[in-house]
This record gives C-alpha cells, sequence and structure tokens, in this order.
C-alpha cells in the first residue's frame, strides 16, 4: 500500500492473524464435492507468477479468473473493481 489515506484508514483496522489456521489443518469430509464446486478467482496481477498455474486452471478455464495490477491490499485499493467481480461470480453462480 502507498497512499496515505489508504494507509491511515487501514492502520487502526490491522489486528494480528490468527495462528490456528498455519497450526490447525483443515479436515475436508467430501474432498471430491468441494473440488466439483465452481472456483473464482479475483487475484493481484503482481501475485500471478508465484502461484501454481494448476491451481489457477479451473477457474482459468471456467472463464472465472480476474486480475487485477494493483498490490496485495486490492479489496482496498481497487475496491470498485473487486465489487465488480464479485457481482460477475454472483451472476455466474446464480445462472448455475
Amino acid at each position: 500500500m502507498t497512499d496515505p489515506d489508504d494507509i491511515a484508514w487501514l492502520a487502526p483496522k490491522i489486528t494480528p492473524h490468527p495462528w490456528k489456521c498455519f497450526d490447525q489443518p483443515l479436515r475436508l469430509h467430501d474432498e471430491a464435492g468441494v473440488r466439483a464446486l465452481p472456483q473464482s478467482q479475483i487475484v493481484c496481477t503482481s501475485t500471478l507468477p508465484y502461484r501454481d498455474p494448476a491451481d489457477l486452471e479451473p477457474a482459468r478455464a471456467a472463464g472465472r479468473l480476474w486480475d487485477i495490477d494493483t498490490g496485495h491490499d486490492l479489496m482496498v485499493s481497487e475496491p470498485q473493481a473487486v465489487a465488480g467481480f464479485l457481482e460477475l461470480v454472483a451472476a455466474a453462480t446464480a445462472a448455475g
């Protein structure tokens, strides 16, 4: 983040990341069912080179992969773009 107004707005809202998400394993009881759900991905363009292409492929193949050319906190730096893509996700989900 570089915009001083964004930094000032966000700073008092920052909290430590919950450790349990790293320490507590996720147990899926129906992994095939979870993998069958449609995947959508809204990502920062800058992170694409560091992502496993296989993880992105289901969303890409379904036309549900969008990237925004901004930093990690895209929901703060580009809220209208994120909201627009979330509306596309909602519409695609509603359409089945």
